[in-house]
């Protein structure tokens, strides 16, 4: 039996019953390899037209307009954004280690803030971050 005649006997529920086992898995089979072909040959085609389409709509990014040099700060002005820094990160962690430990932030004393070093490898660096963006 030929592949159309096999194909076309497979689609009628009525003479699906007539062939034998073997014809059936030849069928479905061939009615599988089909089906996923087309299916790979539509998603390489959507690929190619996504590619196509991005080197179409990409935007060009503004240049930035230089007027004059940017004065660079100064040691006193760096100084006080610091320390204004440091007390806002004292704060948080304070109100942090309240709530956690649930009890009133006066009762909680910070006295000493060390930074430590952190060994984890970059892709977990970068999964973090990208975490982190995405549930913001």
């Amino acid at each position: 039996m030929d592949t159309i005649e096999l194909m076309a006997k497979f689609a009628d529920p009525e003479t699906l019953k007539n062939l034998t086992t073997m014809q059936r898995l030849t069928a479905g089979l061939i009615t599988t390899i089909l089906g996923m072909g087309i299916t790979f040959v539509s998603l390489v085609i959507l690929q190619f037209v996504m590619v196509l389409l991005a080197k179409f709509t990409v935007e060009a990014t503004p240049a930035k307009k230089q007027i004059g040099p940017e004065p660079a700060p100064t040691a006193a002005v760096t100084a006080a954004a610091n320390t204004q820094k440091d007390e806002e990160l004292v704060a948080a962690i304070t109100v942090a280690l309240a709530v956690q430990l649930k009890t009133a932030a006066s009762n909680v004393v910070i006295r000493n803030i060390r930074k430590v070093e952190d060994h984890s490898p970059v892709w977990n660096k970068v999964g973090l971050t990208e975490q982190m963006t995405n549930n913001s």
